[in-house]
């Protein structure tokens, strides 16, 4: 039996970083296309994702550069359950969001089950996807980027918390 490489069976990328989340004003910042990551905007090239702290609590920011946003209800980031839908029906808020209307359900703290959808577009391109972020109440910290998918097909659907059968971990008995 031989297994190709996994980009041969998916269209999905995802990466698995476990990272905490620095309770500052710079937080992290992500490239999720590349992986890169770093304390500063102008450090990290092409960044999509940066959540962070003000003195009291958790605010997530997107780049709206690359028309990155988060997909949301009502003016509230969404905490979407695994098998959620994330595509271009959705409403997508963008840059950085402060209010606590917005930033409530993360505020309040959620666990690794939950994701935020989120869209990107890189080359004119819009890219679908989802980051299991977690956080812990009454403020969002701490909070730990656990992992993230996206689809690298223009402007296709994904389904939040899933990962190509190429990259699930398998045990023998």
């Amino acid at each position: 039996m031989s297994f190709g490489a996994s980009t041969a069976y998916a269209a999905v990328v995802c990466a698995t970083p476990a990272i905490a989340v620095p309770q500052n004003i710079d937080g992290v910042y992500i490239n999720l296309v590349t992986g890169a990551t770093g304390t500063t905007g102008s450090g990290t090239t092409g960044w999509d994702f940066n959540p962070y702290a003000s003195s009291s609590s958790t605010l997530l920011s997107f780049n709206a550069a690359t028309g990155a946003g988060y997909l949301s209800s009502g003016g509230v980031i969404s905490a979407l359950a695994s098998g959620a839908t994330i595509d271009g029906s959705g409403t997508y808020l963008t840059g950085i969001q402060t209010s606590a209307t917005a930033m409530g359900t993360y505020r309040a703290g959620v666990t690794s089950a939950t994701y935020l959808g989120f869209r990107l577009t890189e080359g004119g391109n819009t890219y679908y996807g989802w980051i299991g972020l977690t956080t812990t109440g009454p403020n969002g910290f701490p909070a730990t980027l656990n992992n993230y998918c996206y689809e690298n097909t223009p402007n296709t659907a994904i389904t939040a918390g899933s990962t190509p059968v190429s990259l699930q971990r398998f045990s023998v008995d």
